[in-house]
């Protein structure tokens, strides 16, 4: 266990790690390929190369782009559709805006672009730009592939994307900064570095995406307020999502399995809430809350154990817990249990509250009745001990704080009593009123 808590401070330091995945040094100067195009007075203009949008308009994709060998200037980066200017709608048709086989590192597939520029930048595919942003962007039906970014989105507010997709590009998916307001709904983003990388961003909504198989899922940096909904999050090697110095962020209605070190986790953030959020056995941590974070779930599914609350400060859970022998073998444990581990400097800094559901199968399985379920922890060296417990058989749940988790990790399990203990503990009793 002790192994356990290494691996996992040295994961979070990656984690709070400033640059997003495969970030290139650069300059702020941005050129872009192809011409600039200008919108019809009558017509969406219809776009079929790489181009800079400067007007105002409708524009839609009439067939593919590809760009057998994208520009990157000598300093800056390059894009292959740049919108540089407001009010815009960027229509795809469900084409495909593409590099050529070897992709280009430089260069982004669709960029909004700030209103100003600024020096100094290590963005992978992004402009960078001032406080004076661009409003009222939408691009729409639309994939992007073999980039250096797929789409980037950097000093613009109310940006709206609509089932645009990232496909197998070289660095993220979308990256998006200083952009409050960013509306994102439907796409699936895959074969990135990071599929999300959100930062600076308040305010920002990412529903119904499917985001997987890329080195990272979602991250959100110093975005408060975001809201991630209805997400299907899985199988990335580093983390589904990840919320850093990050405040108020909601996570609904969402599925996570089998990303690597932590489905999701938290760093100096505070007040998230998990809602209707399942979350499958993985080969990390299902919930990881570390420097001054907090959780507030309801209707949590940890592995089969569905948590009707939860509150978890600067503490890990995982929901692939081994159970150590209890003290009296007749009782059973209900359900699975779940591992706790503070990540706090100190195990007082760590609080965890839970609600856990249960059924009656799992009650008539474990060879107990409802009236005698308790939660119990198991501490290293401490052994088993009973929680203070209160059950509200109504709605099949027991809740208890656990406190002062053990610095080796705590085992939380729901047990009943068995019913060979309660049966020699009505017999004594009968017994003792007997002799009286």
């Amino acid at each position: 266990m002790l192994n356990r808590r290494t691996m996992a401070l040295v994961a979070l330091a990656g984690l709070l790690a400033v640059a997003p995945a495969g970030a290139v040094a650069t300059s702020s100067a941005v050129e872009t390929t192809g011409a600039e195009t200008t919108p019809s007075a009558t017509a969406p203009t219809r776009i079929s190369s790489c181009t800079t949008i400067t007007q105002p308009g409708e524009y839609v994709l009439a067939a593919d782009v590809e760009n057998a060998s994208p520009t990157r200037p000598r300093t800056g980066l390059g894009a292959c559709i740049e919108i540089r200017t407001d009010d815009v709608t960027l229509r795809g048709g469900n084409h495909t805006v593409a590099a050529g086989p070897g992709g280009s590192p430089g260069v982004v597939g669709v960029l909004v672009s700030p209103r100003t520029r600024a020096r100094g930048a290590s963005f992978p595919g992004v402009l960078v730009g001032g406080a004076d942003p661009r409003s009222n962007v939408t691009v729409r039906d639309l994939t992007t592939t073999r980039w250096g970014a797929g789409v980037a989105v950097r000093g613009a507010t109310g940006v709206a994307l609509r089932n645009v997709s990232a496909v197998n590009n070289l660095g993220d998916g979308f990256f998006v900064e200083n952009a409050p307001d960013l509306r994102v709904r439907g796409g699936e983003i895959r074969g990135s570095n990071t599929g999300v990388f959100l930062r600076r961003s308040p305010n920002a909504t990412l529903a119904g995406l499917a985001v997987a198989n890329n080195l990272a899922g979602v991250s959100v940096r110093r975005s408060d307020e975001a809201t991630l909904r209805n997400l299907s999050v899985a199988d990335h090697s580093q983390f589904g999502v990840a919320l850093v110095r990050s405040t108020g962020a909601i996570v609904a209605n969402s599925t996570f399995r089998d990303d690597g070190f932590a489905e999701i986790a938290l760093a100096r953030s505070s007040a998230a809430r998990l809602v209707s959020v399942s979350v499958a056995n993985s080969s990390g941590w299902e919930v990881y809350a570390a420097r001054n974070s907090t959780a507030v779930g309801e209707e949590v599914r940890l592995g089969v154990t569905l948590l009707d609350s939860l509150t978890a400060s600067d503490v890990a859970l995982d929901a692939s817990a081994d159970v150590p022998p209890l003290p009296i073998t007749d009782r059973q444990v209900v359900g699975e249990a779940l591992f706790a581990l503070p990540t706090g400097a100190e195990a007082t800094d760590s609080r965890l509250s839970l609600s856990v559901g249960y059924d009656d199968a799992a009650v008539e399985r474990a060879r107990t009745t409802e009236e005698f379920l308790s939660l119990w922890r198991f501490d290293a060296g401490e052994g088993w001990s009973r929680v203070e417990t209160t059950l509200a058989p109504a709605r099949n749940v027991a809740s208890a704080e656990f406190r002062n988790p053990s610095r080796n990790g705590t085992v939380v399990a729901l047990v009943g009593e068995g019913l060979a203990e309660r049966g020699e503990r009505t017999a004594e009793a009968r017994n003792r009123t007997l002799a009286g």
